[in-house]
């Protein structure tokens, strides 16, 4: 863990520091977030070269919608315990 600078009673030298450690804290937060969506969408990659390998039969868009927000929302393993682990 850093060490925290003594800084006193000099409102100047507080007002940096707090300037210095919101902008990290803003800096923290972005990569946090872009961390986040990434590992949202870590997985799509390995469906479609997966998609790409099987037949799939006619759906209508809602239905491929449907398929999508249940692995979003469930995430695969669930999805795949849930239909029982179908396997060609």
């Amino acid at each position: 863990m850093a060490r925290v600078r003594k800084i006193g009673g000099d409102l100047d030298a507080i007002a940096s520091e707090k300037a210095k450690l919101q902008q990290r804290m803003a800096e923290l937060d972005a990569a946090e977030k872009a961390a986040r969506e990434a590992q949202r969408d870590a997985g799509r990659g390995v469906l479609l070269a997966a998609l790409d390998r099987v037949r799939i039969g006619a759906m209508d868009r809602a239905q491929a919608r449907d398929i999508a927000t249940a692995i979003g929302k469930l995430g695969a393993g669930e999805l795949v315990r849930r239909i029982g682990g179908v396997a060609a």
